[in-house]
Protein backbone atom coordinates (compact mmCIF):
# COMPACT_ATOMS: atom_id res chain seq x y z
CA UNK A 1 0.00 0.00 0.00
CA UNK A 2 2.99 2.36 0.80
CA UNK A 3 4.86 2.09 -2.42
CA UNK A 4 1.49 2.64 -4.57
CA UNK A 5 0.81 5.92 -2.57
CA UNK A 6 4.50 6.56 -2.95
CA UNK A 7 3.55 6.18 -6.76
CA UNK A 8 0.58 7.93 -7.07
CA UNK A 9 2.24 10.94 -5.44
CA UNK A 10 5.26 10.70 -8.38
CA UNK A 11 2.72 10.64 -10.83
CA UNK A 12 0.76 13.09 -9.70
CA UNK A 13 3.85 15.78 -9.35
CA UNK A 14 5.29 14.71 -12.86
CA UNK A 15 1.67 15.89 -13.78
CA UNK A 16 1.71 19.18 -12.21
CA UNK A 17 5.22 20.03 -13.56
CA UNK A 18 4.12 18.95 -16.93
CA UNK A 19 1.14 21.22 -16.92
CA UNK A 20 2.85 23.40 -15.48
CA UNK A 21 5.52 23.37 -18.58
CA UNK A 22 2.49 23.30 -20.67
CA UNK A 23 1.16 26.70 -19.65
CA UNK A 24 4.62 28.66 -19.47
CA UNK A 25 5.08 27.34 -22.96
CA UNK A 26 1.50 28.76 -24.34
CA UNK A 27 -0.02 24.97 -24.85
CA UNK A 28 -2.67 25.52 -22.23
CA UNK A 29 -4.23 28.73 -22.27
CA UNK A 30 -7.44 28.96 -20.04
CA UNK A 31 -8.13 32.98 -20.53
CA UNK A 32 -6.89 33.45 -16.73
CA UNK A 33 -6.70 37.66 -15.83
CA UNK A 34 -2.97 37.27 -16.16
CA UNK A 35 -2.93 35.77 -19.41
CA UNK A 36 -4.90 38.44 -20.41
CA UNK A 37 -3.51 41.74 -19.03
CA UNK A 38 -2.40 44.63 -21.12
CA UNK A 39 1.27 45.41 -20.66
CA UNK A 40 2.54 48.27 -23.13
CA UNK A 41 6.65 49.09 -22.56
CA UNK A 42 8.98 50.57 -24.44
CA UNK A 43 9.96 49.03 -28.05
CA UNK A 44 8.02 46.65 -29.83
CA UNK A 45 5.68 44.37 -27.52
CA UNK A 46 2.39 42.69 -28.18
CA UNK A 47 -0.91 41.67 -25.97
CA UNK A 48 -4.05 39.06 -26.07
CA UNK A 49 -7.09 41.50 -25.73
CA UNK A 50 -11.01 40.33 -24.81
CA UNK A 51 -13.27 42.54 -25.48
CA UNK A 52 -15.62 42.48 -22.34
CA UNK A 53 -17.50 45.16 -23.50
CA UNK A 54 -18.08 43.07 -27.12
CA UNK A 55 -18.00 39.62 -28.32
CA UNK A 56 -15.90 38.14 -25.72
CA UNK A 57 -15.46 34.78 -27.65
CA UNK A 58 -12.88 36.54 -29.80
CA UNK A 59 -9.23 36.96 -28.81
CA UNK A 60 -7.59 39.47 -30.68
CA UNK A 61 -3.11 39.77 -30.48
CA UNK A 62 -2.77 43.56 -30.04
CA UNK A 63 0.87 45.30 -31.14
CA UNK A 64 2.14 47.98 -29.85
CA UNK A 65 5.15 50.35 -30.19
CA UNK A 66 6.20 52.70 -27.56
CA UNK A 67 9.10 55.15 -28.05
CA UNK A 68 11.93 54.46 -25.52
CA UNK A 69 11.86 57.73 -22.87
CA UNK A 70 7.65 58.38 -23.80
CA UNK A 71 5.71 56.56 -21.18
CA UNK A 72 2.31 55.11 -21.27
CA UNK A 73 0.04 57.09 -19.12
CA UNK A 74 0.81 60.33 -21.07
CA UNK A 75 1.57 59.43 -24.72
CA UNK A 76 -1.13 60.03 -27.53
CA UNK A 77 -2.74 57.21 -28.81
CA UNK A 78 -2.64 56.36 -32.70
CA UNK A 79 -4.71 53.49 -33.90
CA UNK A 80 -2.48 51.97 -36.90
CA UNK A 81 -5.18 49.55 -38.73
CA UNK A 82 -3.45 47.23 -41.28
CA UNK A 83 -4.46 45.81 -45.17
CA UNK A 84 -5.80 42.76 -46.21
CA UNK A 85 -2.45 41.33 -45.49
CA UNK A 86 -3.48 41.23 -42.00
CA UNK A 87 -0.54 41.84 -41.05
CA UNK A 88 -0.81 44.11 -38.25
CA UNK A 89 2.83 43.49 -36.90
CA UNK A 90 4.17 45.15 -40.29
CA UNK A 91 2.44 47.71 -39.58
CA UNK A 92 3.58 48.08 -36.49
CA UNK A 93 6.94 48.16 -37.46
CA UNK A 94 6.49 50.54 -40.21
CA UNK A 95 4.92 53.29 -38.19
CA UNK A 96 7.44 53.12 -35.29
CA UNK A 97 9.72 55.76 -36.63
CA UNK A 98 7.42 57.79 -37.20
CA UNK A 99 6.26 57.33 -33.77
CA UNK A 100 9.89 58.18 -32.54
CA UNK A 101 9.95 61.27 -34.45
CA UNK A 102 6.50 62.60 -33.45
CA UNK A 103 6.03 60.67 -29.80
CA UNK A 104 3.28 58.67 -29.86
CA UNK A 105 1.97 54.86 -28.89
CA UNK A 106 1.23 52.77 -32.12
CA UNK A 107 -1.67 50.51 -30.87
CA UNK A 108 -1.98 47.79 -34.18
CA UNK A 109 -5.23 45.33 -33.49
CA UNK A 110 -4.86 42.27 -35.64
CA UNK A 111 -8.22 41.01 -36.94
CA UNK A 112 -7.57 37.80 -38.41
CA UNK A 113 -9.85 36.08 -40.95
CA UNK A 114 -9.64 32.70 -38.70
CA UNK A 115 -11.15 34.56 -35.43
CA UNK A 116 -13.56 37.72 -37.41
CA UNK A 117 -14.60 35.69 -40.30
CA UNK A 118 -14.25 38.67 -42.89
CA UNK A 119 -16.50 40.86 -40.35
CA UNK A 120 -13.32 43.55 -40.61
CA UNK A 121 -13.45 46.40 -42.82
CA UNK A 122 -17.53 45.82 -43.92
CA UNK A 123 -17.84 44.70 -39.63
CA UNK A 124 -20.86 42.94 -40.01
CA UNK A 125 -23.62 45.53 -39.22
CA UNK A 126 -26.20 43.18 -40.59
CA UNK A 127 -27.48 39.70 -39.39
CA UNK A 128 -29.19 37.40 -41.61
CA UNK A 129 -32.24 38.73 -42.68
CA UNK A 130 -31.06 42.15 -42.67
CA UNK A 131 -31.73 42.88 -39.05
CA UNK A 132 -28.64 45.06 -37.60
CA UNK A 133 -26.65 44.08 -35.59
CA UNK A 134 -26.24 45.05 -31.85
CA UNK A 135 -23.38 47.52 -32.34
CA UNK A 136 -21.30 46.55 -29.09
CA UNK A 137 -20.35 43.15 -31.61
CA UNK A 138 -19.05 45.20 -34.40
CA UNK A 139 -15.43 45.40 -35.56
CA UNK A 140 -15.26 49.38 -35.54
CA UNK A 141 -16.46 49.34 -31.79
CA UNK A 142 -13.51 47.18 -30.89
CA UNK A 143 -11.72 50.35 -31.49
CA UNK A 144 -13.74 52.30 -28.57
CA UNK A 145 -13.48 49.46 -26.28
CA UNK A 146 -9.77 48.44 -26.76
CA UNK A 147 -9.11 52.48 -26.14
CA UNK A 148 -10.86 52.09 -22.51
CA UNK A 149 -8.72 49.29 -22.00
CA UNK A 150 -5.69 50.76 -22.58
CA UNK A 151 -6.06 53.82 -20.66
CA UNK A 152 -7.65 51.76 -17.59
CA UNK A 153 -4.37 49.47 -17.68
CA UNK A 154 -1.49 52.23 -18.32
CA UNK A 155 -3.62 55.35 -16.42
CA UNK A 156 -3.57 57.47 -19.49
CA UNK A 157 -5.72 60.22 -19.53
CA UNK A 158 -6.29 60.90 -23.12
CA UNK A 159 -9.65 62.03 -24.04
CA UNK A 160 -8.95 61.14 -27.51
CA UNK A 161 -7.37 58.91 -29.93
CA UNK A 162 -6.22 59.05 -33.53
CA UNK A 163 -6.83 56.69 -36.41
CA UNK A 164 -5.35 55.63 -39.63
CA UNK A 165 -5.90 53.00 -41.68
CA UNK A 166 -4.28 51.79 -45.44
CA UNK A 167 -6.36 49.48 -47.76
CA UNK A 168 -8.94 47.55 -46.43
CA UNK A 169 -7.99 49.37 -43.06
CA UNK A 170 -9.37 52.90 -44.95
CA UNK A 171 -12.26 51.05 -45.57
CA UNK A 172 -12.39 49.76 -41.90
CA UNK A 173 -11.62 53.75 -40.89
CA UNK A 174 -14.22 55.41 -42.91
CA UNK A 175 -17.22 53.40 -42.56
CA UNK A 176 -16.04 53.46 -38.78
CA UNK A 177 -16.85 57.10 -39.31
CA UNK A 178 -20.20 56.84 -41.01
CA UNK A 179 -21.68 54.25 -38.27
CA UNK A 180 -19.71 55.76 -34.97
CA UNK A 181 -20.31 59.24 -35.56
CA UNK A 182 -19.44 59.84 -31.32
CA UNK A 183 -16.25 58.08 -31.83
CA UNK A 184 -13.57 59.44 -29.65
CA UNK A 185 -10.93 59.99 -32.17
CA UNK A 186 -9.16 63.42 -32.53
CA UNK A 187 -8.26 63.01 -36.24
CA UNK A 188 -9.01 60.29 -38.76
CA UNK A 189 -6.62 59.53 -41.82
CA UNK A 190 -8.01 57.50 -44.55
CA UNK A 191 -5.53 55.80 -46.86
CA UNK A 192 -5.63 54.18 -50.51
CA UNK A 193 -9.25 52.05 -49.67
CA UNK A 194 -9.75 49.78 -53.28
CA UNK A 195 -13.51 51.13 -52.65
CA UNK A 196 -16.01 52.74 -50.56
CA UNK A 197 -19.29 53.16 -48.60
CA UNK A 198 -20.11 56.14 -50.68
CA UNK A 199 -22.87 58.80 -48.54
CA UNK A 200 -25.44 57.98 -51.02
CA UNK A 201 -28.39 57.29 -49.40
CA UNK A 202 -30.37 55.70 -52.63
CA UNK A 203 -27.71 52.60 -52.79
CA UNK A 204 -27.79 50.11 -51.03
CA UNK A 205 -25.21 49.40 -48.39
CA UNK A 206 -22.42 48.38 -48.19
CA UNK A 207 -21.68 50.60 -51.60
CA UNK A 208 -23.97 53.32 -50.27
CA UNK A 209 -26.21 53.85 -46.81
CA UNK A 210 -29.54 52.59 -48.29
CA UNK A 211 -30.92 50.65 -45.02
CA UNK A 212 -27.90 51.01 -43.02
CA UNK A 213 -27.86 52.36 -39.92
CA UNK A 214 -26.31 55.90 -40.73
CA UNK A 215 -29.61 58.70 -40.20
CA UNK A 216 -29.45 62.16 -41.34
CA UNK A 217 -28.32 63.50 -38.38
CA UNK A 218 -25.40 61.11 -38.14
CA UNK A 219 -24.44 62.02 -41.25
CA UNK A 220 -23.89 65.28 -40.38
CA UNK A 221 -21.82 64.67 -37.65
CA UNK A 222 -19.61 62.50 -39.74
CA UNK A 223 -18.95 65.11 -42.45
CA UNK A 224 -18.03 67.45 -39.86
CA UNK A 225 -15.40 65.38 -38.81
CA UNK A 226 -11.41 65.75 -38.77
CA UNK A 227 -10.68 63.36 -41.78
CA UNK A 228 -8.68 63.44 -44.18
CA UNK A 229 -8.52 61.57 -47.17
CA UNK A 230 -4.62 60.62 -47.97
CA UNK A 231 -4.33 59.16 -51.91
CA UNK A 232 -1.02 57.90 -53.25
CA UNK A 233 -0.81 59.66 -56.84
CA UNK A 234 0.52 56.80 -58.13
CA UNK A 235 -1.88 54.00 -56.74
CA UNK A 236 -3.68 53.95 -60.08
CA UNK A 237 -3.07 50.54 -61.70
CA UNK A 238 -6.64 49.16 -62.80
CA UNK A 239 -5.84 45.74 -63.27
CA UNK A 240 -4.19 45.19 -59.74
CA UNK A 241 -5.58 41.54 -58.45
CA UNK A 242 -6.53 42.68 -55.42
CA UNK A 243 -8.91 45.77 -56.84
CA UNK A 244 -12.40 45.04 -56.54
CA UNK A 245 -13.86 45.05 -59.34
CA UNK A 246 -17.71 44.32 -59.56
CA UNK A 247 -19.74 46.51 -61.51
CA UNK A 248 -20.91 48.69 -58.46
CA UNK A 249 -16.83 49.20 -57.56
CA UNK A 250 -16.13 49.91 -61.40
CA UNK A 251 -18.90 52.59 -60.63
CA UNK A 252 -17.25 54.29 -58.39
CA UNK A 253 -13.32 54.75 -60.43
CA UNK A 254 -11.49 52.54 -62.57
CA UNK A 255 -8.68 52.64 -60.36
CA UNK A 256 -7.95 54.00 -56.35
CA UNK A 257 -6.69 57.21 -56.91
CA UNK A 258 -10.37 57.84 -59.35
CA UNK A 259 -12.63 56.28 -56.60
CA UNK A 260 -11.10 58.23 -53.73
CA UNK A 261 -11.55 61.67 -55.61
CA UNK A 262 -15.16 60.04 -56.06
CA UNK A 263 -15.63 59.21 -52.53
CA UNK A 264 -14.24 62.79 -51.49
CA UNK A 265 -16.22 65.02 -54.19
CA UNK A 266 -19.81 63.01 -53.23
CA UNK A 267 -18.95 63.45 -49.40
CA UNK A 268 -18.76 67.33 -49.98
CA UNK A 269 -21.99 67.35 -52.00
CA UNK A 270 -23.66 65.51 -49.53
CA UNK A 271 -22.24 67.81 -46.77
CA UNK A 272 -23.60 70.70 -49.06
CA UNK A 273 -27.04 69.10 -49.47
CA UNK A 274 -27.08 68.97 -45.47
CA UNK A 275 -25.73 72.51 -45.05
CA UNK A 276 -23.19 71.02 -42.72
CA UNK A 277 -19.89 72.32 -41.65
CA UNK A 278 -17.53 70.18 -44.02
CA UNK A 279 -14.71 68.83 -41.75
CA UNK A 280 -12.58 66.44 -44.79
CA UNK A 281 -9.88 67.23 -46.57
CA UNK A 282 -7.87 65.32 -49.10
CA UNK A 283 -3.79 65.22 -49.34
CA UNK A 284 -2.20 63.25 -52.26
CA UNK A 285 1.40 61.72 -50.77
CA UNK A 286 3.40 62.42 -54.27
CA UNK A 287 5.36 58.90 -56.17
CA UNK A 288 3.33 56.56 -53.44
CA UNK A 289 1.47 53.53 -54.77
CA UNK A 290 -0.50 51.29 -53.01
CA UNK A 291 2.05 50.67 -50.12
CA UNK A 292 1.45 51.41 -46.14
CA UNK A 293 5.24 52.28 -45.55
CA UNK A 294 5.00 55.14 -48.12
CA UNK A 295 2.12 56.73 -46.88
CA UNK A 296 2.89 56.35 -42.84
CA UNK A 297 5.01 59.38 -42.56
CA UNK A 298 2.19 62.00 -44.63
CA UNK A 299 -0.20 60.31 -42.31
CA UNK A 300 1.66 60.73 -39.57
CA UNK A 301 1.99 64.33 -39.78
CA UNK A 302 -1.06 65.03 -40.79
CA UNK A 303 -2.83 63.38 -37.09
CA UNK A 304 -0.09 65.16 -35.33
CA UNK A 305 0.06 68.62 -37.21
CA UNK A 306 -0.83 71.45 -34.97
CA UNK A 307 -1.74 70.87 -31.09
CA UNK A 308 -1.83 67.89 -29.30
CA UNK A 309 -4.33 65.74 -30.70
CA UNK A 310 -5.38 64.93 -27.65
CA UNK A 311 -8.24 67.00 -26.16
CA UNK A 312 -8.26 68.13 -22.35
CA UNK A 313 -7.69 65.23 -19.84
CA UNK A 314 -9.82 63.54 -18.04
CA UNK A 315 -10.87 64.71 -15.00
Amino acid sequence: MTTVRHTLVQCSARLVVLIASLAFNGVVHAGTAADDAIRIESGAGQFTFVDAKGDTAKRMTIYTYLPAGLKADVAPIVFVMHGKGKDADGYRDAWAKHAKTHGFMVIAPLFDDATWRGAYAGSRVFAQGGKVVDASWWSFNVIEHLFDAIKAATGNRSATYSLYGHSEGGQFVHRLVWFLPEARFARAVVANPGWYTMPDPAVAFPYGLANSPATTGSLKRSLERNVTLLLGDQDTDADDAQLRKTPKALAQGRHRMARGQNFFKQAGERCAALDCRFGWQMKFVAGAGHSNAQMAGDAAAVLMAGPDPRTAASK
